[in-house]
Parts: structure tokens; C-alpha cells; sequence
């Protein structure tokens, strides 16, 4: 079900305050999340090797983790170091530790094998603190696969449809530009981009005031294992895109904005998705358009949630009917393929060891 041997966003870094364990369930799997007397962050399994009671439930000191229940001390390696009462403590007094990096405002967790991590393959995911953009972080749970979630963003036609009156305003020629825009998709090593070009296309209402009436808009996005969603979106003079060519254009965009976005599987029916927005720190009053931003990167991932709860309800009520796909779903298919060849290779990993 899920590749493992990759860097999931457990959390925004605000989420894990000092002082507090923090419980998360990640593929499955019960994690705890604490921080050491110097703010290193550290995760594992939120599960006492002796009676099986939540680590979560203990107390941090120092360095370590104290369970609760019978008071066995871990270290942040998840060896045990003390058991009240007992000298011995035999080698089988251990939890699993998990690698985590904090960067780019996240919790990264490598949830595979820790022979094998590379902190390389963290996403530039940007985050909330970027001074070159202004956002504020956001999160919601959906209780879908994550699968779902993830066709619907290497699908952005749907933009046309489910976010008609909020990103299109209402306005239906700014929903037909996104429906018909053209289409350049690209495979790459761990992922999918994608990029958009919508010509001589209506300005929503909201983004009016500061793109003018009518754009072209090349929006543009990588989505990379194990769902890591970035996306530039840049607003030019009408007749940019006749202007570039073939190439990417080099005048300066009248508007633009940023959002990365992050889909971490909590079970197979629900999914923590993690996303900030925001305009680039060029545009007169950025800073105050932050919350604005928020609110409305709220409204439109809340009509998202609506639409695939509503289909994850459908799919489970005959898992036997299958999906008939046309060109619109090039994107989610490379991506699966992609997913399916790294699911063989770490399998064929692990039956090697």
C-alpha cells in the first residue's frame, strides 16, 4: 500500500511543542513525537516493548522517553536505558526509532528502512517561513484513501468543476480556460510535473485587483513520491505565452503565488493533508493577504474533502466496479506506475535481505 523508503510530512514543526509527547498515526502505524532538552526532534513507535502501552502516555526527560505504566526509560535511539529496579535490562528492551529531519517548516519522517535514508530526497517543499512568499500553514483530515486525494491533484481539470465558485469565481469563461487549457506533462525520476497554460483567460473576481482583467496564466506543478504538491502559479500581459514560445517566459509576472501541499496516509481510510498558499512577497500588501488566502485555501480543500468522501463511499460499496479512465488521467497514471515500480523494488529489496 504505501512506499516507505521516502521522507512523509508528519507535521507542521509548530505542532510539536516541547515538553509534550505527541502522538500520530502514520501508514498504520502508531508513532510518538517528542522533543529532547534541545529541541531535536524525535519519533518512535508509540508502543511500550513490555506491556504495549502508548509511549505517549509517558513523560519526557531530557533526552529520553519514560513510560508511564512501569516506568522503562528509552533514549532517543528507542534502546532501553533504565528499568526501576532491575541492573539488567535485557536486549530485547527496545522500541523503533525512526529518522526524522525538521526542515522547510515540517516534521519529515522516514518511515523504511533507516540503512537506507537519504536526507537528498527531501522535497524543496519551500514552507510557511519562505520570505519569498507569504502563507500561513493549514491542514485537514479526510477520511478517504490517499490515493484519491492524489489523482485529484495531478488532475487539476476538475478546478472547472468542484471549484467553480471559489477559485473560478462564479465566472464561467474562467472556468472554461481551465478546462480547455493546454497540457505539457512530464515524468520525472520520483514524480510528475505538470504545466498548464490558460491564454487570454478571465482573471477570477478575487485576483482582479491584483492581475488586471485578463491574464495568461502558466501554472505549474511537481508532484513527487510520496505526495509532495508544489505549484507556481504566475499571471502575465496577455499575449506572454505567443511571446515565450516553446520557452519558459522571462518578463516578470503581473501576479503570483505559491502553494506545497503534502498528502501523509494516517490509515487506508484517512489522510492528513498538510498545505499552505500565498502570494509571492512582490505584490503590494502581501503580507495582509496571508489570511485571505488561508480562508480561501480552506473553502476550496473543503469542497475537495466533500467530493471524495463521497466517492471513497461509492468505491466502497462495490470495490468490485472499476474506473474508465480517458487523457485527462495521464498525470495520476504515470504517477501510479511510478509508485507501482518503487513498491517492486522495495519488495525485491527485502526479500534480498
Amino acid at each position: 500500500m504505501y512506499v516507505r523508503n521516502c521522507w512523509y510530512v508528519a507535521g507542521w514543526d509548530r505542532d510539536f511543542p516541547a515538553g509534550v509527547p505527541t502522538p500520530v498515526t502514520l501508514l498504520d502505524e502508531p508513532l510518538v513525537f517528542y522533543r529532547q532538552s534541545d529541541g531535536t526532534i524525535t519519533a518512535l513507535e508509540d508502543r511500550c516493548c513490555h506491556r504495549l502501552a502508548p509511549l505517549s502516555h509517558g513523560q519526557i526527560e531530557g533526552n529520553d522517553l519514560r513510560c508511564m505504566y512501569h516506568g522503562l526509560r528509552f533514549a532517543p535511539s528507542g534502546t532501553c536505558n533504565e528499568i526501576p529496579g532491575h541492573t539488567a535490562i535485557p536486549k530485547a528492551m527496545k522500541v523503533r526509532s525512526y529518522p526524522v529531519v525538521e526542515r522547510y517548516s515540517v516534521i519529515w519522517i522516514w518511515m523504511g528502512d533507516a540503512a537506507k535514508v537519504e536526507e537528498s530526497l527531501i522535497p524543496d517543499f519551500v514552507g510557511v517561513d519562505d520570505p519569498r512568499w507569504h502563507m500561513l500553514p493549514g491542514r485537514m483530515d479526510y477520511e478517504v484513501n490517499y490515493e484519491l486525494i492524489q489523482d485529484n491533484l495531478l488532475d487539476l481539470s476538475h478546478i472547472a468543476y468542484v471549484h467553480r465558485n471559489s477559485f473560478g469565481g462564479g465566472r464561467a469563461d474562467t472556468n472554461k480556460a481551465w478546462a480547455e487549457a493546454q497540457l505539457c506533462i512530464t515524468p520525472l525520476e520520483r514524480g510528475v510535473r505538470v504545466e498548464r497554460w490558460m491564454k487570454n483567460a478571465p482573471t477570477p473576481p478575487h485576483q482582479v485587483a491584483l492581475a488586471g482583467p485578463v491574464c495568461d496564466v502558466l501554472t505549474s506543478f511537481d508532484y513527487l513520491v510520496p505526495g509532495i504538491f508544489l505549484l507556481t502559479s504566475a499571471n502575465y500581459l496577455p499575449g506572454a505565452a505567443e511571446r515565450s514560445g516553446a520557452e519558459r517566459p522571462t518578463e516578470t509576472p503581473v501576479f503570483s503565488s505559491f502553494t506545497a501541499q503534502a498528502v501523509t496516509p494516517l490509515t487506508r481510510r484517512s489522510t492528513c493533508y498538510f498545505f499552505c498558499f500565498g502570494p509571492s512577497a512582490r505584490t503590494p500588501g502581501a503580507a495582509d493577504l496571508k489570511q485571505a488566502f488561508l480562508e480561501l485555501g480552506e473553502r476550496v480543500f473543503n469542497e475537495d474533502r466533500r467530493m471524495l468522501q463521497a466517492q471513497q463511499r461509492i468505491i466502497d460499496a462495490d470495490p468490485s466496479r472499476r474506473m474508465v479512465l480517458f487523457d485527462v488521467d495521464k498525470a495520476p497514471m504515470l504517477y501510479r506506475r511510478l509508485v507501482e515500480r518503487l513498491l517492486k523494488e522495495e519488495a525485491a529489496g527485502a526479500a534480498a535481505a
